[in-house]
């Protein structure tokens, strides 16, 4: 059976090279009201974006903000023709090519990728990381080392890298963060209050509604999880709100009035 792989792989890589020119995977077009995120990134020796996608970004998926995003990750970002940080970063760069483009579900890539990213902050030698990463998420390692061997992993690294060399404005830094084509610059932390105000849809989330008060989206979320409706949530937050939290496991406890919920209606 082992003469098979390679027919597998250039299959699969076959149907990724299909992903990357079709419109409905490359486009930066929104899907009705959903909001594009682009995060042009390096990898691995760039501690401003493993924190950023370790800690921040990881959290689309905590909250309903996914609901209305487009969420993209580019890892190219300063590589230029050599990786700013060594041939350590350009390997990783690659290996996050192939996992974006073999596994294209948003949520299932941004984890290995923050997986690998909260390991690199933590001084893991890039192979072990990845390899780490794959086995824990169940992602394939054949068809990432093949991606990688073979050359292909860098075929999308250089679509990656087009794509960053004409973004208009130019990118400046890292992490640069893209909010409908609009870059957030220095305040790319903020990005879930920019994707709320790009947001034109009906159907407002939790995490917005949140963020037009002093409640973090990740306790609103967790108040609302508890509950049957809206009028629930306040009575529930009155009666039994430090409760609540505690039992969500909620970051922080909330202290003082109901005020900062009922500006949320």
């Amino acid at each position: 059976m082992a003469y098979l792989r390679p027919l597998i792989f250039y299959i699969l890589a076959a149907l990724a090279i299909f992903m990357l020119i079709s419109p409905s995977h490359s486009s930066l077009d929104n899907v009705n009201d959903n909001v594009t995120v682009s995060l042009y990134y390096e990898t691995s020796l760039c501690p401003r974006c493993a924190s950023f996608i370790s800690n921040d970004l990881v959290k689309v998926f905590h909250t309903d903000l996914h609901t209305i995003t487009n969420l993209r990750l580019v890892p190219w970002s300063n590589a230029e023709i050599h990786c700013q940080h060594g041939e350590e970063e350009c390997h990783l760069n690659t290996i996050h090519s192939c996992v974006i483009h073999f596994w294209p579900d948003v949520k299932e890539h941004l984890e290995f990728i923050g997986c690998t990213e909260q390991q690199s902050l933590k001084g893991w030698p890039v192979e072990a990381l990845w390899k780490n990463c794959s086995e824990k998420l169940r992602l394939n390692e054949e068809i990432i080392n093949e991606c990688y061997t073979t050359g292909f992993g860098y075929k999308l690294l250089l679509h990656y890298a087009n794509e960053t060399a004409h973004l208009k404005p130019a990118q400046e830094y890292v992490p640069w963060v893209v909010v409908n084509n609009q870059p957030l610059r220095q305040d790319f932390e903020n990005f879930v209050k920019y994707v709320c105000q790009a947001y034109k849809g009906d159907h407002k989330p939790a995490a917005c509604k949140a963020q037009s008060s002093n409640l973090s989206p990740t306790i609103y979320a967790c108040l609302l999880s508890t509950v049957n409706s809206q009028s629930q949530l306040i009575s529930k937050y009155m009666e039994f709100g430090r409760k609540t939290l505690m039992t969500c496991r909620c970051p922080r406890t909330m202290e003082g009035s109901l005020a900062p919920i009922q500006h949320l209606f």
